[in-house]
């Protein structure tokens, strides 16, 4: 119940249900055995995530007891229905006749109602959206390094996202909230990180464990808490990350390049950038042909990894292990060993040194030679090279493909994306409204436009991330473990333990262009 009761929340919803009803929209009311009220907008036609929650966020600014909280989520985000029975006892029950309520619900409210209601609140979503841009709260960033080192431990990963928690080990909402604090300070976040994870709708479980208070109460509480966590684990301030090399992403132990062991690739031309750059345009028109089909999605990706690897190395020369590959394409490593050798008898690459010891193979990017003599005149693509970016693994590989067209400027239409990807109209035409869904895609007048930006969170709302830290978890172990058989037959190979500072994260949300590359390289 928000501060000032149900006399607040009764006022809200009345002015609420009011205001609606003068914009004509048509309602649904209810209310709950504790005193919460519920107001529902049937609509006739599904719309965007975006726009559903700019106006839930809008109206929030103006009506203090408005929870927003349900609509930050995709993922989650749930409430009871009338007839639903309360935790409390008793059930959510309407403050309509049932025939006026199926009514609305049938017929919804037309797409022109919800023109009404957007254009009603023009200024308040500007404001939410400049908000967006702005971390808060400010006081608790001053002085603090923003690169964390460490990741939040899966389970408490999973009560911040699902709200679900063990209740042998916390009885109560308050010791499962203040587990996930406790892990945050000790990973050396900082308390912008978990804030904004509660304000957009990525950890929807954290912020309903905060319910009892109110949405302009909620942050204090947060603070409150967040400060409670620091003392608990016996620090207030993140240590300062290495400021030698690039340490935005920690190399973890299936780490490519620097990891083999001192392998020299061989000499390479000046242009190096310039061979990478046609090897990947030959790939782009030959692919739908040389490798057709939801079969071959997985090397088509594979080949975007080893691409994305070269340029960052500078060099056609790569040495990556399977299992780098494996993570930065969201395969097995099995399956990344059959797929190598594949692409080495279609020309694509080629093997010039086998593994050894921790050395791992070394290939070089090759051309076919049907397509060998034709390439050099091929139009570069724009934009840069990448691997299968970590939404992508719960999105499917033909949204990765969709979404990459769109990126690189290759097409802005469900017609244009067809000829482009060589994907059914049907397939192309789902994956398009997946990515609108989740806002990655935005139409436009114009035609389909990309937000790069967002990928990050929302691989965090699929969970996406905990799943390449386990993936990373388990590479570490297995690594460590042929170190320690090198080393009982080569007296110069060092054994390892894994440490916490095997355990992965990603890199602060300001950095978009990271890929899984950037974990294996």
């Amino acid at each position: 119940m928000a501060p000032g009761g149900r006399a607040l929340v009764d006022a809200d919803a009345l002015r609420l249900a009011t205001w609606l009803t003068d914009v004509g929209a048509r309602i649904v009311t209810d209310i709950s055995p504790s005193g919460g009220r519920h107001i529902y907008v049937p609509l006739a036609r599904p719309i965007e995530y975006r726009t559903a929650r700019e106006i839930v966020e809008a109206l929030a600014t103006m009506y203090a007891s408005l929870d927003a909280s349900p609509h930050r989520s995709l993922r989650s985000g749930c409430i009871r229905t009338p007839g639903a029975a309360h935790k409390a006892g008793g059930h959510q029950q309407l403050t309509m006749t049932l025939s006026a309520a199926v009514d609305v619900l049938v017929r919804g409210n037309s797409p022109r109602t919800l023109e009404r209601i957007h254009a009603a609140l023009t200024e308040e979503i500007a404001a939410w959206r400049v908000s967006q841009d702005v971390e808060e709260p400010r006081h608790e960033l001053e002085g603090q390094p923003q690169t964390r080192v460490h990741g939040l431990a899966p389970q408490l990963t999973r009560i911040a996202r699902d709200g679900i928690y063990d209740a042998s080990r916390y009885p109560s909402d308050s010791e499962a909230r203040q587990a996930v604090l406790a892990g945050a300070a000790r990973a050396r976040w900082t308390l912008a990180d978990v804030a904004v994870r509660l304000e957009d709708g990525r950890w929807p479980g954290l912020a309903g464990l905060y319910a009892r208070y109110s949405p302009g109460h909620r942050r204090k509480a947060l603070t409150r808490d967040w400060h409670r966590a620091q003392a608990l684990v016996g620090h207030h301030t993140a240590e300062p990350a290495s400021t030698s090399g690039n340490d935005t992403v920690h190399r973890s132990n299936t780490s490519a390049q620097e990891s083999q062991g001192g392998r020299h690739p061989p000499q390479v031309s000046e242009d190096e950038h310039g061979f990478i750059r046609t090897w990947r345009a030959a790939l782009r028109i030959s692919e739908r042909a040389g490798f057709p089909g939801r079969r071959w999605y997985g090397a088509r990706f594979l080949l975007r990894a080893l691409g994305e690897a070269a340029h960052k190395a500078g060099t056609r020369y790569i040495a990556f292990g399977t299992r780098s590959l494996a993570v930065a394409t969201g395969m097995d490593h099995s399956t990344v060993s059959v797929l190598l050798h594949q692409l080495t008898a279609a020309g694509w690459i080629d093997r010039l040194e086998e593994a050894r010891g921790e050395n791992a193979d070394l290939y070089a990017l090759t051309l076919p030679q049907t397509i060998a003599e034709t390439a050099p005149g091929l139009r570069w693509d724009k934009g840069k090279a990448h691997a299968l970016r970590p939404a992508f693994r719960e999105l499917g590989y033909v949204a990765a493909l969709v979404f990459e067209a769109v990126e690189q400027d290759r097409a802005h239409t469900i017609r244009d994306l067809v000829t482009a990807t060589g994907i059914s109209r049907r397939a192309v035409h789902d994956a398009v409204d997946l990515l609108t869904a989740w806002g990655l895609l935005e139409r436009t007048m114009t035609g389909l436009l990309p937000h790069a930006g967002l990928l990050l969170q929302v691989a965090e709302h699929l969970g996406v991330l905990e799943g390449v830290a386990t993936q990373l978890r388990r590479y570490a172990t297995e690594r460590a473990a042929w170190q320690t058989y090198l080393a009982r037959h080569d007296d110069n190979a060092n054994p390892r333990e894994i440490t916490d500072a095997d355990w992965w994260w990603p890199p602060d949300d300001a950095v978009a262009c990271w890929t899984l590359v950037d974990v294996a390289s």
